[in-house]
């Protein structure tokens, strides 16, 4: 039997956890043809709710075309357009219906197709020659507005924020004064740097100051893990107890790919019968060690002071950071030492501010408790 829990990629169908809520008013958004932007910490799984959302639009017959574009790792406006103009390929099944549509609806675009010699699936990849950003822009925002006008369309933009780095506010503001218009198209714009994507939205200086509603996504709650992870082993006739299921989910502090990645072992450990503590305690253990060569190389990356605060965030559970008692039980000689580290560690994205300060990674955290002795 397949294993159901997965944690290194996008998660659908039943390996989705629930997200109920959550689907539910993205729903709203992309029926209504209105905008939101969707935006989490690292790896909290917007966007397989993103994906979901889609899956769920297919599977119902619903006739609204979906567009997901992945903008991790773009690093100019070449890089949004060709990903866009890419995710758009994948709209029409038909490719004689595709090569029709983008000779009409985009006259610069050169499409290029090639086929897999392996699997024999043809591909499509446009290309502009000679490359000019704004006309290019023009032509991929004009044929989503005339295939809106046939079919509603779903757009999402994944890591949004990578466009704020582009360079200036001009891509900001001609990408807005398209997107305004189109009215028949529900743009999701998704981030895990939340700051980042806050300030595009919120400041009223940017071009997409009120462009869109907030959809901020949490954690999910324990009692919509217990069903899910119980219907789950079921099917291989194991029975978790309920204490021992709110037991994995509070260790892993409710984090969806880290119980995702706690679960997916657990499944492999017990083939055909039931848990206990020390089977948690064990697959915990192993867990964590199977990071140790990643974590250490982390640790010897950072400075003696991001070390000492780090230990005072584990220490004082990420609360009080600046007394005097609290930096010296770690030997931070003082306040502004302990800021400049914070400051770091954040921008490395290893702790994250939430009402308290804490590491982001929360199995390196249980690395750095066992190997700290803490």
């Amino acid at each position: 039997m397949k294993n159901p829990f997965a944690y290194s990629h996008y998660v659908t169908g039943d390996s989705f956890c629930n997200r109920k809520k959550e689907l539910s008013e993205i729903m709203k958004y992309i029926e209504g043809s209105q905008n939101a932007i969707l935006y989490s910490h690292r790896r909290y799984g917007k966007s397989s709710l993103i994906r979901q959302a889609f899956r769920q639009i297919r599977e119902t017959k619903m006739d609204i075309g979906t567009v997901y574009v992945e903008l991790y790792g773009a690093t100019s406006e070449k890089d949004f357009i060709l990903s866009s103009f890419h995710a758009l390929t994948r709209l029409e099944s038909s490719l004689e219906r595709l090569v029709k549509f983008f000779s009409q609806a985009a006259k610069n675009i050169r499409l290029n197709l090639s086929v897999d010699p392996m699997s024999g699936e043809t591909s499509i990849s446009p290309s502009f020659d000679p490359f000019d950003e704004k006309i290019a822009l023009e032509e991929l925002m004009g044929a989503i507005e005339r295939y809106s006008e046939k079919r509603k369309l779903a757009i999402a933009f994944d890591e949004f924020q990578e466009t704020g780095q582009f360079g200036g506010e001009g891509f900001e503001k001609r990408l807005r004064s398209f997107i305004q218009g189109h009215e028949n198209v529900c743009y999701i714009f998704s981030g895990s740097r939340r700051r980042l994507l806050a300030d595009m939205f919120n400041s009223s200086g940017r071009a997409f100051y009120k462009m869109a509603d907030s959809l901020p996504l949490e954690r999910i709650g324990t009692r919509s893990y217990l069903p899910w992870i119980d219907g789950l082993f079921r099917r291989k006739d194991v029975r978790l107890p309920r204490s021992l299921m709110e037991e994995i989910v509070a260790r892993f502090e409710n984090h969806p790919m880290h119980i995702q990645n706690f679960l997916f072992h657990l499944w492999e450990e017990i083939p055909g019968r039931d848990a206990s503590l020390e089977t948690i305690d064990r697959v915990e253990r192993e867990m964590i060690q199977r990071k140790n060569t990643e974590y250490a190389t982390l640790w010897e990356t950072l400075t003696l002071n991001q070390k000492k605060t780090l230990k005072l965030i584990i220490r004082n559970r990420g609360a009080g950071l600046f007394t005097a008692e609290s930096l010296q039980s770690v030997g931070l000689k003082t306040g502004s030492a302990a800021s400049k580290a914070i400051a770091a560690l954040s921008e490395k994205e290893i702790i994250l501010k939430n009402g308290v300060w804490k590491i982001q990674d929360i199995v390196f955290k249980k690395w750095l408790q066992k190997t700290l002795s803490m």
